[in-house]
C-alpha cells in the first residue's frame, strides 16, 4: 500500500502541475488543492517504506486525508453538475482538476478499504491458524 499512496500521491501532484502548465497562470491559489492532499500522501508513502513497525498508522492516516480530499472534491463537483444542469457554462481546466482529485481520492480510498480488510482478515487467520 505505501507504493500505491506515492503513486496517488503523485498523480495528485501532478494535477496542480498540469493545470499550472496549462494555464501558465496562478490564477487561484485553488489550483495548488490537488498539490495540498498530493504532497501529504507522498511524505505518508515515504515513512511508511522508512518506519515499516509503524506502517498499519501512517496508512490509516493517508486514507483518512485521501477521504478529506474526496469529501472536498464533492462539493465543487456537485455544484459544477448544478450549473451544467441549468445550462451554465463552467471552466473546464477547474472541472477537470476538481473531477480528477474526485476520482483519485475515491479510488485511493476504495483501495485502502480493501487493503485493510484483506490485512484484518490475514490477521485473523494467523491467529486461528
Amino acid at each position: 500500500m505505501p507504493k500505491i499512496t506515492m503513486l496517488f500521491g503523485a498523480l495528485l501532484c501532478g494535477i496542480s502541475l498540469a493545470i499550472l502548465m496549462i494555464t501558465q497562470k496562478v490564477g487561484s491559489p485553488s489550483i495548488f488543492i490537488p498539490m495540498a492532499v498530493g504532497l501529504p500522501l507522498l511524505i505518508l508513502g515515504l515513512l511508511s517504506n522508512i518506519n515499516p513497525h509503524l506502517r498499519k498508522h501512517f496508512m490509516h492516516a493517508a486514507v483518512a486525508l485521501g477521504l478529506l480530499g474526496a469529501l472536498a472534491a464533492l462539493v465543487p463537483s456537485l455544484m459544477q453538475l448544478g450549473k451544467l444542469a441549468q445550462g451554465q457554462e463552467i471552466e473546464l481546466t477547474r472541472a477537470g482538476s476538481v473531477w480528477a482529485m474526485a476520482i483519485l481520492c475515491f479510488t485511493y480510498v476504495a483501495m485502502g478499504v480493501q487493503s485493510f480488510i484483506r490485512a484484518r482478515k490475514s490477521a485473523s487467520a494467523k491467529e486461528t491458524a
